[in-house]
């Protein structure tokens, strides 16, 4: 195949916090793009960027935006007087820089917020356009509600393929309730990476629960929707009733600062830890050693934390938003709650039963064990770019509930 180009905008920086940290679901898909003949070019505004980034068939251009991944980006404000008529400009003139040196075959839009942008680019470069979407993120905060516009409007857009992540918010669904036609949507879960080795680390044991504290496991960004806070307030009021627990929390964001201000108000700093972003290939190691793996994100917690913690034979208590319950059975593979409420008696009921730990962890590890590779999704997202190049009609996977 003769070598072509595609241009990726997005948001977001290729790993979150340097390179091998994070974004699995932006990276992998791009690098196995790269491994088979096409030039990726990544342009973002995102301030955790850097052209060191780039790598052989990945070249990262970042966009400088010194609002970004901050708490003004996510303002009404912001979109109408600097989004919208500075950075929207800026992202077109850059590549329209780089499609002077390449011919242009497919433009990706890694947002809803930047499905205008890849639209005209496409329309330029006469080029096929994808939205990729990593779930639609039905947040019904008020000062999130300009976005949701936006996200509206995104799919009014003419595009040749919908990459959507069945991320258990309802993106297929809302796909068809904007108008796509089912052939055009390419609804697929993450893949996993199966661990090879499962067993202990108890070097890392040793060092994470000094004097063999049964350890609470959270992995994820640290932003709101993911109520780290309110796993931290739960986990303040149960370790009043069992002291032998400490909680353990890997990733960054916006919301580190605030988090460690609230552990030390609520005087538990000293048994919580903030890891920060790790490398993905370190996150088993972080697996192997929780007893309970906990999710409360506000959107659904279908995400590849739950998935790797599960894989690793963990119990997850996870909250019951989009379609988590098709994954997570309760009382069978995990426990779900409904509400936050729930979450201290969901902690020590299982710290107070091993065999029940044992029992979830083990039919979660069964469950998980049909998941799709990394290596299976990424090769059906280039068998649908090779076909938008060569002008075919993709064959479109979707995975829903379970099947193919």
């Amino acid at each position: 195949m003769m070598k072509k180009t595609i241009i990726h905008v997005a948001p977001f920086a290729l790993w979150d916090s340097g390179k091998g940290k994070g974004r699995v679901s932006t990276y992998l898909p791009i690098k196995g793009l790269a491994n088979n003949g096409y030039d990726n070019i990544y342009i973002t505004d995102s301030s955790y960027a850097s052209p060191d980034d780039s790598e052989q068939g990945i070249q990262v251009v970042k966009i400088n935006n010194p609002f970004a991944d901050t708490r003004f980006s996510n303002t009404k404000i912001y979109l109408l007087l600097f989004y919208l008529p500075i950075i929207y400009p800026l992202f077109i003139y850059h590549a329209i820089r780089i499609q002077k040196k390449h011919d242009v075959d497919v433009v990706y839009s890694h947002s809803t917020n930047l499905a205008f942008v890849g639209y005209i680019l496409a329309k330029i470069f006469k080029a096929k356009h994808v939205l990729r979407l990593y779930g639609i993120g039905m947040v019904s905060a008020p000062r999130f509600l300009h976005w949701g516009l936006m996200r509206k409007h995104a799919f009014g857009y003419p595009t040749d393929l919908y990459i959507i992540a069945n991320d258990g918010s309802n993106g297929y669904e809302y796909a068809l309730k904007r108008g796509v036609p089912p052939h055009k949507i390419a609804f697929l879960r993450n893949g996993i990476d199966k661990p090879e080795n499962q067993k202990k680390d108890e070097r890392l044991y040793k060092e994470l629960a000094p004097n063999n504290e049964t350890l609470l496991l959270s992995v994820s960004r640290l932003a709101e929707t993911k109520n780290i806070d309110k796993i931290i307030e739960t986990f303040c009021e149960v370790s009043k009733t069992l002291p032998n627990t400490r909680l353990v929390i890997v990733g960054d964001g916006l919301e580190r600062k605030n988090l460690e201000i609230m552990a030390s108000q609520l005087g538990i700093s000293d048994r919580i830890s903030f890891v920060g972003s790790i490398c993905q290939k370190d996150v088993v190691r972080y697996q192997s050693v929780a007893d309970v793996f906990i999710s409360m994100n506000e959107i659904s917690s279908l995400s590849n934390a739950v998935f790797e913690a599960m894989s690793c034979g963990k119990c997850v208590i996870a909250l019951d938003r989009g379609t988590t319950r098709d994954l997570i059975k309760d009382g069978e593979n995990g426990i779900v709650i409904k509400s936050y409420e729930e979450l201290k008696d969901a902690i020590i009921r299982l710290l107070s039963d091993s065999s029940l730990i044992a029992r979830l962890g083990e039919n979660a590890k069964s469950t998980i064990s049909t998941w799709p590779s990394w290596e299976e999704r990424v090769q059906i997202e280039i068998e649908m770019i090779n076909s938008l190049c060569e002008n075919n009609t993709p064959s479109i996977h979707n995975r829903q509930n379970g099947k193919n």
